[in-house]
């Protein structure tokens, strides 16, 4: 029996060692397939969007999914900072000082993936297929394409002047056809109290929709007609 045991000890110490190989498997450090709705930290940086802007860019480095985060878009000394999907801080880029704490983020990071952005537009577009079930369709006037900006305006009746609670998303679901179609919904958060009739315009950047120099449709919930949008080389 002694002889047996220590037969035994080996064999368990090899399966033990098998199953730390595979915790090491890249595919374990990917956060979420759908980061902007299920990393509360991303979604907070999102519904709080100030006037300075906001964009998020995904990539993959040194094995890990991680985030650039520009929240100052168009400040010449702003602090472009990477975390990973648990917000500890990966690099630093810029600032005054001019930083720059990664130097080999340029070659090492892969995967570029836009997940949201405001720069030229008032706000940006979120994926999210919970969302786009979860939200109203609002009335659209009409809507026009300027730069990588959708630009949509819109009549309700609201006790606001200015209307800010507005928000675009896309289903997440890329319709095969050519070129290619993505759903869209846009929303609005009413105010009711002694309303008043409402016209306003606000614009969305939609580059997170498209891959460089690609044409898309889209189809606007509500909206009677698509529109074609291709995206512009940087």
């Amino acid at each position: 029996m002694k002889y047996f045991v220590l037969f035994i000890l080996p064999i368990s110490f090899l399966l033990g060692c098998n199953d730390s190989d595979d915790d090491s498997d890249p595919s374990s450090k990917t956060c979420s397939e759908n980061p902007l709705e299920n990393i509360e930290w991303l979604k907070e940086l999102v519904n709080n969007t100030n006037a300075n802007g906001l964009e998020i860019i995904q990539y993959d480095y040194k094995v890990q999914t991680v985030f650039s985060i520009n929240s100052c878009l168009g400040c010449s000394d702003n602090l472009i900072i990477i975390y990973d999907c648990e917000k500890n801080k990966v690099c630093k880029f810029g600032g005054i000082s001019g930083l720059n704490s990664c130097p080999d983020f340029d070659t090492e990071a892969k995967n570029e993936t836009l997940l949201f952005s405001t720069r030229n537009c008032d706000k940006g577009t979120i994926i999210s297929p919970k969302l786009y079930k979860a939200l109203k369709t609002s009335p659209i006037t009409s809507v026009k394409i300027e730069g990588d900006c959708l630009l949509i305006t819109f009549n309700i009746l609201s006790s606001q002047n200015n209307i800010n609670d507005t928000t675009l998303i896309d289903s997440g679901e890329i319709l095969e056809s050519s070129p290619v179609q993505r759903r869209l919904k846009f929303n609005i958060k009413e105010n009711r109290t002694r309303p008043t009739s409402v016209i306003a315009t606000t614009s969305f950047n939609i580059s997170n929709l498209a891959n460089e120099d690609e044409t898309i449709t889209l189809i606007i919930d509500g909206f009677d007609h698509s529109i074609d949008y291709t995206r512009s080389t940087p």
